[in-house]
């Protein structure tokens, strides 16, 4: 499935999944569209992932030109010691529709990716988060937008939470986030 306009973020998505599994490269869809998948539903003009390189045995150079041969922009931004983000493969098509594929998170847990959910997407299937790494890595990120996702997950599907998991999760990224998860927690 290729774009052939403007607001196809989505379809631009599905033909990175397709490049991401043909390169055998983990990978969880984050962001809005994994809001959604639990249950809060919010605007957003792009799609995100997070990835494993690490786990693969495709480079960032193979996986960069695989991309660029499906005729989309990919372009690399490394993060810095500060950047909580490994780095970021900004993709773009003619269209300007966008993909960021995140290279990792610090002090993402590496099994994320065992845990990942099969979500559909429009016709297809692809891979979701985990709601307790999802929560984990929002608490993380920190910012309004973040925490309002966490509290919407934690109201419409809190039963799917595995409490222990998420604290673990959460622990993981620093004793400030874990606080602020035992909060959210705490809201009615």
């Amino acid at each position: 499935m290729t774009t052939d306009a403007p607001g196809q973020s989505a379809h631009l998505f599905l033909q990175v999944v397709r490049v991401l599994d043909q390169s055998r490269v983990p990978y969880a869809a984050i962001g809005a569209l994994a809001a959604a998948f639990f249950g809060v539903v919010r605007a957003s003009l792009d799609a995100d992932a997070v990835i494993s390189l690490g786990q693969s045995r495709t480079t960032l150079d193979e996986l960069l030109a695989a991309l660029r041969g499906e005729r989309i922009s990919a372009t690399v931004r490394p993060g810095d010691e500060s950047d909580p983000l490994v780095g970021v493969i900004a993709v773009e098509d003619a269209h300007h529709n966008r993909v960021d594929i995140i290279l990792g998170i610090r002090g993402m847990d590496p099994a994320a990716f065992s845990r990942t959910l099969p979500a559909p997407l429009l016709g297809s299937s692809i891979r979701m988060i985990g709601i307790d790494d999802f929560i984990a890595m929002k608490i993380f990120a920190g910012g309004p937008r973040d925490i309002e996702d966490v509290r919407g997950v934690l109201k419409v599907s809190r039963e799917l939470v595995h409490m222990d998991q998420v604290r673990r999760l959460t622990a993981r990224y620093g004793s400030r986030e874990l606080s602020l998860l035992e909060s959210l927690l705490a809201e009615p």
